[in-house]
């Protein structure tokens, strides 16, 4: 457990510092603090089943690693649908636990704080699971499931040498089967020697996307800027719900709107009580060596 606590911690840790840039004088007011809530589950990677809570931050704060939540109670509770209802078991309600009360985790990560873990919990794709937070006198609540998983069938690539910059570039396509339904994706990128995710956050690359326009057949989906002869690539294809996918979709157009001062773009939260999104992944993992 402490192993995988320390994998997802340096992940988080990956995708946060990522998101540090140098300090600017700028004289803006502080904004009010709330709650945002990144929650996941999958049916897959143990590792990738946490929440992390934090504080919304005034704009070029440099200090991200302050910002988490600690000391909330954390719960996810798995159910049955019974025609138009849902019913809890409460019975099989899981807390998830405060990294911070593991002993020595301020020595390891000095200052980090906000994520909730359970290596016990094992998602199963289909059910509906409910997650439910208190956080310093204020109480969030979501729901999601995970849909069925949609398998990379096959990927490949072609190679064109860069006269140019002396390099083989590496064009690569993989091809998945899109069912009837709407389906609505969420595609990880791992470009790197260890092909595993320490956290969503850890991975190169997102691309979100649904079957509005090619639906119900072999959809191949091509990356048109290249890579590298010998990189090992691992695609996490994964299939959210319909919420979730809106969710990640305002995320990524806020995320590349030009920054604070852009028109602003609202983010589509699917949960209540926070900015955020609780989200069930049908993981499809396949990592390859191009060469």
């Amino acid at each position: 457990m402490k192993q995988i606590l320390n994998y997802l911690i340096l992940g988080l840790s990956m995708l946060l510092f990522a998101a540090c840039e140098k300090e600017i004088t700028v004289d803006l007011p502080p904004g009010k603090a709330s709650l945002v809530v990144e929650a996941s589950i999958n049916q897959q990677f143990p590792n990738l089943n946490y929440v992390y809570i934090s504080r919304t931050i005034d704009y070029f704060n440099p200090d991200l690693s302050l910002n988490g939540v600690r000391n909330a109670l954390v719960y996810i509770t798995p159910g049955t649908i019974v025609g138009n209802d849902t019913i809890w078991n409460d019975s099989a309600r899981i807390q998830m636990i405060d990294i911070n009360t593991i002993p020595g985790i301020d020595f390891l990560l000095p200052g980090f704080s906000g994520i909730y873990f359970n290596p016990t919990i094992s998602p199963q794709i289909g059910v509906p699971y409910k997650l439910e937070i208190t956080a310093e006198k204020e109480r969030v609540i979501g729901y999601t499931s995970i849909p069925k998983v949609v398998e990379i069938d096959t990927v490949f690539w072609r190679q064109e040498f860069d006269t140019q910059e002396g390099d083989t570039d590496m064009y690569v396509t993989f091809e998945f089967t899109d069912g009837p339904d709407q389906n609505n994706y969420r595609l990880a990128i791992q470009n790197g020697f260890n092909p595993y995710l320490l956290g969503w956050g850890s991975a190169s690359q997102f691309r979100t996307f649904d079957d509005a326009f090619l639906n119900d057949g072999v959809r191949p989906y091509s990356f048109f800027r290249p890579f590298n002869f010998g990189d090992t690539l691992s695609l996490y294809l994964t299939s959210v719900g319909r919420k979730e996918y809106l969710f990640w979709e305002s995320f990524a157009r806020a995320a590349n709107n030009g920054g604070p001062f852009a028109t602003p773009i609202s983010v589509k939260s699917n949960i209540q009580g926070a900015v955020g999104s609780f989200t069930g992944y049908g993981v499809s993992f396949r990592s390859v060596i191009i060469k």
